[in-house]
């Protein structure tokens, strides 16, 4: 996989394998689950069932269990704004809203994952630099996803473009030319886009759909008009499309704004070989035209 198809919020691993003997597979998951039932609990003090050590009475061991999470919690909060401090340069800054910060930290101290947390300091240094970006609701939405719904999201956008005058994100699916009159009753063609052969299945929009992150429904576009140029952007890439055929139009599915706050942080990093599938898709109706931005 090239540099450029790496995402930053890293794939969830697969699970080891089983051993083939069934009792023996069997002890083997038995035998981790416990163990890790174990750890877990004494992870967050709250084993003491299972290891029926003495040395504390119940409350005591309620306020170790707090002393140790309101510790994590400082580390996390630590991690993640030195995070955001290292990111940090000479770009002018404003004063974030008090409500926001305090709103943002209480759900912060709770992210203790490496990649996640690198989402969170995106987060406080986007405030930081442009107060009022981010808003309370695109908090609470990245709050409740996982590990594996960000990196879903995170390889949508890396499949969005934007096209016409709106910059907002779209995940294009197919271009539709116009039916012909002997093709009236007939479904009309459209070229695809399998965005399933990119690891974005269907199932995986819906899971974003449910989020908020894109919007429910496939949508379509007006008519492409033959008489200017459509500008068409991917992942920083510029292009105008030109095409003397009436009655092209585009089918998509559109990030929500909450998903395009969300992608803004994400940056733009681009899918060599959708690039070269969308390309593909697109010259059988365009002629494309790349343009080359200023440096």
């Amino acid at each position: 996989m090239s540099q450029t198809e790496q995402d930053d919020i890293p794939a969830v691993n697969n699970p080891p394998t089983v051993p083939i003997a069934e009792n023996d597979a069997k002890t083997t998951l038995l035998l981790n689950s416990r163990s890790r039932a174990k750890a877990l609990a004494g992870e967050y003090a709250i084993d003491f069932l299972i290891t029926r050590e003495a040395g504390h009475d119940l409350l005591e061991r309620a306020r170790l269990r707090e002393h140790n999470e309101v510790k994590r919690q400082q580390e996390n909060l630590e991690q993640i704004t030195k995070l955001a401090y290292d990111s940090c340069g000479e770009e002018k800054a404003g004063i974030p809203d008090p409500d926001w910060i305090h709103y943002f930290l209480s759900i912060a101290k709770n992210i203790r994952s490496t990649a996640m947390q690198k989402l969170w300091s995106r987060v406080l240094k986007q405030e930081i630099t442009t107060p009022g970006t981010t808003s309370i609701h695109t908090l609470d939405t990245l709050r409740k996803m996982t590990q594996r719904e960000a990196q879903m999201f995170h390889r949508a956008c890396m499949l969005a473009c934007h096209f016409g005058g709106d910059e907002h994100k779209k995940l294009l699916t197919g271009v539709t030319p116009r039916q012909t009159a002997l093709a009236l009753f007939r479904p009309r063609p459209t070229d695809k886009l399998p965005l399933g052969s990119f690891q974005l299945p269907y199932s995986s929009l819906l899971i974003l759909m449910d989020l908020g992150l894109i919007l429910r429904g496939e949508l379509e576009s007006g008519e492409i008009a033959t008489d200017s140029p459509l500008a068409f952007g991917y992942q920083g890439y510029q292009y105008r499309l030109r095409t003397p055929k009436k009655g092209i139009t585009f089918t998509y599915y559109r990030f929500s704004p909450t998903g395009q706050e969300i992608a803004c942080l994400l940056g733009k990093k681009h899918h060599e070989p959708f690039k070269e599938s969308l390309l593909e898709v697109l010259a059988k109706h365009f002629v494309i035209e790349e343009v080359q931005l200023p440096t």
